[in-house]
């Protein structure tokens, strides 16, 4: 029983070894053949007259090429080339199993009859690098180096988005032709003088802003496109005399500065104040009393009559009878005048 398990035992080990030999060995001979492999065929591009990606459209006309989802704006030919050499380009990085792609982005090259010469679909970039995206290949889902950003569907990478020299202006969107003038307000907009290209007095006209204020319409003189710009380029090309004006409402507020002049003119109810000044002139007038202090000159008299207050003085001089007892300290000279008839004894 025990040889018989055990080789059982080795029978089973020799069967799942040979399984996982078999399985590596697939898994190393089909790497190899994806990995570097370019995805599209070879295509040449001037055979390609129409290019969709998702909801892009470019193609091919008389006129050059033109962005078919831009209203028909004319596409940038060099741009054209070297989005197309990028797509035809890409290389299997390296395989993602499993994985399946979220955001599918079909792209697809047609000739000018509208056969496909090459297709492709493309997924979301990778969630990690600032390169490189996801793509399927052969019912597997790949990556690739490049991102293609381009292919992501925004239609401002397929041309020349600089419409002003100077002032340098890019449009964000190019809206529908037949938006109608109440909408992008260019009847009563402002008009401007700008350079495009040599041409140095070309005119623009700024519209009305869009209702999301995600710009303003901008249309160019002699061209049949509406642009939609940032705000802040519309807003330098409208006028400057408004602002001009607004500096003159400054201006008259030296006006108010006027209005002092009212108080300047106070000054003159000040000049009412000197007819009060001439009140002083009555007061000349008390000196029409002061006249009668001429009558108070006459009570000098009574100022004469202190003269007599000055008698009071001869009171004063009342103290010279005091000198008078002094006389009868003559007196007995007066006994020496009798003195004299003793001589005569």
């Amino acid at each position: 029983m025990n040889a018989k398990n055990l080789a059982t035992l080795a029978a089973v080990a020799a069967v799942v070894s040979a399984a996982a030999f078999f399985l590596n060995g697939q898994s190393r001979h089909s790497a190899p053949k994806l990995n570097g492999r370019k995805i599209l065929p070879d295509v040449s591009i001037a055979d390609v007259s129409r290019i969709e990606a998702g909801t892009l459209a470019i193609a091919a006309g008389d006129g050059g090429w033109v962005v078919e989802s831009m209203h028909g704006y004319p596409a940038d030919r060099s741009k054209i080339l070297e989005n197309l050499r990028r797509l035809l380009d890409i290389k299997v990085g390296q395989t993602a199993k499993g994985r399946k792609i979220a955001n599918q982005t079909p792209v697809a090259l047609k000739d000018a009859e509208g056969k496909t010469l090459a297709s492709v679909t493309l997924g979301e970039r990778h969630p990690r690098w600032d390169f490189g995206r996801y793509a399927e290949f052969n019912g597997e889902t790949v990556l690739v180096a490049d991102a293609l950003e381009a292919f992501d569907g925004d239609p401002k990478r397929w041309c020349e988005t600089k419409i002003v020299d100077s002032p340098w202006i890019s449009f964000s969107s190019v809206a529908d032709p037949t938006t109608s003038e109440d909408a992008t307000g260019f009847a009563t907009g402002a008009v401007a003088r700008v350079t495009i290209g040599s041409d140095t007095n070309r005119l623009v006209t700024v519209g009305n802003p869009l209702p999301d204020g995600s710009g303003r319409y901008l249309r160019i003189e002699g061209e049949p496109w509406i642009f939609v710009v940032p705000s802040y380029s519309a807003e330098r090309l409208i006028p400057k005399p408004e602002t001009t004006t607004e500096p003159e409402t400054p201006a008259a507020e030296p006006a108010p500065a006027t209005e002092p002049e009212t108080p300047a003119a106070e000054p003159a109810p000040a000049t009412e104040p000197e007819t009060p000044a001439a009140e002083p002139a009555p007061a000349t007038e008390p000196e029409t009393p002061a006249a009668e202090p001429a009558p108070a000159t006459e009570p000098e008299p009574p100022a004469a009559e202190l003269a007599p207050a000055t008698e009071p003085e001869t009171p004063a001089a009342e103290t010279e009878p005091a000198t008078e007892p002094e006389a009868p300290a003559t007196k007995p000279s007066q006994s020496e005048q009798t003195t004299p008839p003793v001589a005569e004894s």
